[in-house]
Formats: structure tokens, C-alpha cells, sequence
């Protein structure tokens, strides 16, 4: 099924405030004060996910946000814990966001998760965010998510 042009990504922006292993990020800075970096595909955000990874000491992490904006305007926002090890992970952006948005549609849970907790959390969720789950669910079904399956 091909994709719409609006339900392609238009900017996926990255923000990190835990790094010191870049020049535009200093360690602990506020979030507010680091400016974003931009990707215009989920490939180079990716990519850009690879190379903090391959640097970020053994047992350290960046704590960094993501937010995808489509062309149509909807968004997602995110934070990934980007740890050495995700280096050896396939599409760890595009991976994270389709388990969350799975999650939050009711149709995956992790195995940790009883049926019944996966219950109270969309329940909460639901009263918390009216149409969540519908809209984790259009976005599933609609948007471009970086392949990962």
C-alpha cells in the first residue's frame, strides 16, 4: 500500500540535552536551550541515531526527544534512551515509535505485560487522552513509519 503524500514524514527533529559528545550539546543543559537538529527522512534520523550511539560510553545514555512531523501537519513526539547497544538494533527510531503507537491502539503488548494491565493502562490512557487509541491506530494504518514492521 503506498502511502499518501501528506502521511510522509516532512521533519523528524532531534533534541538532546544529555550529551556531551557533540558540539551543539552540552551535558545537562536544559532542553530549552539546545537547538534541534533536523531529518528529513527517517534514514538520516537513523543514521543520526547510529553515530551518537557508536559514541555514547558503554554504560552511559542520551536521553533524546524526537518529533516527527508529517506534511499534513500531525506529529508524534517521543524521547529514545539512545544507549551503545542500539546500535545493533534495526531502525531504532521507527521501531520504538511503532511499538508505542501498537501499545496505545491496543493490538501488541510486551510480554511483561499481562492482559489485564494492558486493560487499566488503555482505560487510563483513554481517559487521559480521549481517541488515543483511534489515533495511534490512524496513524498506523496511514503514515509513513520508517519501515519497521
Amino acid at each position: 500500500m503506498q502511502k499518501a503524500a501528506s502521511s510522509v514524514p516532512l521533519k523528524i527533529f532531534l533534541q538532546t540535552n544529555a550529551s556531551d559528545l557533540f558540539p551543539l550539546n552540552t551535558y545537562h543543559k536544559p532542553l530549552s536551550e539546545v537547538p534541534p537538529s533536523m531529518s528529513a527522512t527517517w534514514a538520516e534520523a537513523e543514521s543520526q541515531i547510529s553515530e551518537m550511539a557508536a559514541l555514547i560510553h558503554e554504560r552511559c545514555h542520551d536521553k533524546t526527544y524526537f518529533r516527527v512531523k508529517w506534511a499534513d501537519g500531525e506529529r508524534y513526539e517521543v524521547r529514545l534512551d539512545i544507549v551503545r547497544v542500539v546500535v545493533e538494533v534495526p531502525l531504532p527510531l521507527a521501531g520504538h515509535v511503532r511499538r508505542a503507537l501498537k501499545f496505545t491502539a491496543g493490538r501488541w503488548r510486551p510480554a511483561n505485560t499481562t492482559e489485564e494491565q494492558q486493560g487499566e493502562f488503555l482505560a487510563e490512557n483513554e481517559r487521559l487522552r480521549p481517541g488515543g487509541a483511534a489515533w495511534a491506530a490512524r496513524i498506523l494504518d496511514g503514515y509513513e513509519l520508517g519501515g519497521a514492521r
